[in-house]
């Protein structure tokens, strides 16, 4: 931040130099053009950062808009102070050519600060992800507790984690019974049971229940340092943004030094030195790329206004890039396409009991209960209007159910706790439901089985209109996700992706992106901790920034401020109508560059038109650019048409 700060200044300064230096000489100020000139080598000297770029590409063998700017600015700075000593016009002249290369200075310094401010925004994720992980653990070390730096920790030993407090290793339980909150690892939606012989990874919070657990992985070697791993790894391999400009500029100047070179030439041996080095420093000036070296950063800052706009942050003119060739889009499952936690979708009764008479008694007995499955009935229950009163007296049995009294009134939860053989119609319900990946909660009042709740994670209302207007496009969809196989399969059906993939742990999501790699140019959205990997590796990644963990959003090269996943198909949109502004920015600026050469190379324009024909080239590419910001989503009904 502190860099995009100096950038600023510098420019602004820049600025005010040049404008002063320039209004000067019409004043009267005794001494205003030698004054001028002061003010205009000293704005031409705040452009010190385009000269160090041009001479580092010089360096690489590298052709930049940096370095024409550089020969352009060296060239008229040097004819500025020798030509009016052989000159009848003196300083007037020079303050010409010093005013036009502080100018020209000035316009590149611009596009440069513009572009480094919107493509810097990466390099927070390591850190949040390394935070994540406890740094002490409390270790069990000749019959007594020690806490101890998780650094000391051995292979082998035993780790005590207590309720609420996050796993510090990876290993396996001991002893103990628990529910373990892995979304930040496998991304599942529901915290898992654990118990004895059951793995566990470092970072992951432990709910309920204490659990003893003996040491596996620890420190470089967890599951979570992984992780680490892959990010660093996958943001290294992202290539450096490769300008477009950058890219013309790498034939246009050889194309331009040649024209400069036969402008001397042929006014040397017709009109002089003085008339020959005049126009070429107007050739060169003109020839500048200031409109190609801005055509491509506000193209990227209008583009990236739009979608901010739209709840879409886009974190630089490369990815841009990337987005207009996506081909396949993968999606991450639990908070991406679905809500990310349980909730009720379907009650049976059975009897004479109502729903309403189900969700009453099951959420009397979960009242005091935090287990994730609770909250989505006691949730349930206000959203029917209930006032739901205290039990008599309950009971949490882990892995089990619950077992509770209200009044004289005997109510079990949980498959686990019923006395009584589950009716027939029951048994044949809860094996459709865990069929279909969702969970089944039988209900029994007084031993009577009364109903079953059904829950699961519900798809988010816009998932598959994203999915149909990816489709639309002609982008394969894919989902790959940590949850078990019938789960995601459910999910898959629902919303219509091309593919899924299911039980991948982060590294596998990684794999399974660069296989899919092959071929295509992936976009990957993602919101969870275990997604950082995947949205790295991915040539473009999305992360869902309401719901979404902040290592997800920093890693991620676009971030969706809502829910709303239509939004990456209008980015995709909006990045294929921006790529095309850019190239058509790029060959207007080379059309107008070819009419304000021959200007200059015939003597018509002196060096300060030639920057403002420059300039009006300039405006022209930033009118152009801003059109962007009219760019609205199309409906579904449209993309159809």
């Amino acid at each position: 931040m502190r860099e995009h700060i100096k950038g600023i200044v510098l420019v602004m300064l820049l600025g005010l130099f040049t404008l002063t230096g320039a209004l000067i000489p019409g004043t009267q100020i005794t001494y205003s053009h030698e004054i001028s000139i002061i003010l205009t080598l000293i704005a031409v000297a705040l452009g010190y950062r385009i000269y160090r770029h041009g001479i580092r590409s010089l360096l690489h063998k590298n052709v930049t808009a940096q370095l024409f700017a550089t020969i352009a600015i060296f060239i008229s700075v040097v004819a500025g102070l020798v030509l009016p000593s052989a000159s009848a016009t003196g300083t007037s002249e020079a303050v010409g050519y010093l005013t036009a290369s502080a100018i020209v200075a000035f316009i590149i310094l611009a596009g440069m600060t513009l572009e480094e401010y919107i493509i810097h925004r990466t390099r927070g994720a390591l850190e949040k992800l390394i935070n994540m992980s406890p740094k002490t653990a409390l270790v069990r070390r000749d019959g007594a507790e020690v806490e101890i730096p998780i650094d000391e920790v051995k292979k082998g030993e035993i780790v005590l984690v207590k309720p609420g407090d996050k796993i510090p290793v990876d290993g396996t339980v001991i002893s103990g019974h628990s529910t373990v909150n892995q979304a930040t690892i496998t991304g599942e939606s529901i915290p898992v049971e654990k118990t004895v012989g059951d793995r566990t990874f470092a970072g992951t919070l432990n709910e309920q229940g204490a659990l003893e657990i003996k040491v596996e992985k620890i420190a470089e070697d967890t599951t979570l340092a992984h992780i680490i791993q892959l990010v660093e790894e996958a943001q290294e391999k992202k290539a450096p943004i490769q300008n477009v400009a950058d890219r013309f500029t790498t034939y246009f100047l050889p194309i331009m030094a040649i024209v400069s070179s036969f402008v001397f030439a042929a006014s040397y041996f017709t009109l002089g030195f003085d008339v020959a080095l005049a126009r070429t420093v107007t050739v060169l000036l003109v020839a500048c790329p200031c409109a190609l070296s801005i055509a491509v950063p506000v193209a990227v800052a209008a583009t990236i206004g739009n979608a901010s706009m739209n709840a879409i942050i886009i974190k630089g003119g490369t990815h841009i890039e990337k987005l207009k060739d996506v081909t396949l889009v993968a999606f991450d499952k639990t908070g991406t396409l679905t809500i990310g936690e349980p909730r009720v979708v379907e009650i049976k009764t059975f009897g004479n009991y109502s729903e309403a008479d189900i969700i009453k008694y099951a959420a009397i007995a979960e009242k005091f209960s935090e287990h994730p499955l609770s909250k989505a009935i006691t949730s349930k229950a206000t959203e029917m209007g209930m006032k739901i009163p205290d039990p008599t007296d309950f009971k949490t049995i882990p892995g089990q159910g619950v077992d509770a009294h209200y009044g004289n009134r005997h109510i079990l939860i949980g498959k686990k706790m019923m006395e009584t053989t589950l009716l027939e119609d029951a048994n044949q319900l809860m094996s459709r439901v865990e069929s279909e990946g969702k969970i089944a909660i039988p209900v029994a009042l007084d031993k009577n089985v009364m109903g079953i709740i059904v829950m699961a994670d519900t798809i988010k209302e816009n998932s598959l209109e994203a999915i149909q207007r990816l489709k639309r496009l002609g982008i394969k969809t894919v989902m790959l996700s940590g949850d078990n196989i019938r789960t995601v399969k459910f999910i898959a059906e629902q919303v219509g992706v091309d593919e899924y993939r299911a039980e991948l742990l982060p590294e596998q999501k990684v794999s399974s992106i660069n296989e899919l790699k092959k071929g295509n140019v992936i976009a990957m959205v993602g919101d969870g901790v275990n997604d950082a990997p995947a949205l790295a590796t991915a040539d473009v990644g999305f992360a869902m920034g309401a719901a979404g963990s902040d290592v997800a959003i920093e890693t991620a090269d676009v971030a969706l401020l809502g829910d709303d996943l239509t939004k990456v198909e209008y980015a995709i949109s909006l990045s294929r109508k921006a790529f095309n502004r850019m190239k058509g920015n790029i060959v207007y600026a080379f059309i107008w560059n070819i009419v304000a050469l021959s200007l200059a190379a015939f003597g018509i324009l002196n060096p300060v038109l030639a920057v403002v024909l420059a300039e009006a080239g300039c405006i022209s590419v930033v009118i152009n650019s801003a059109l962007l910001l009219l760019s609205k989503p199309k409906s579904l009904t449209k993309i159809k048409g």
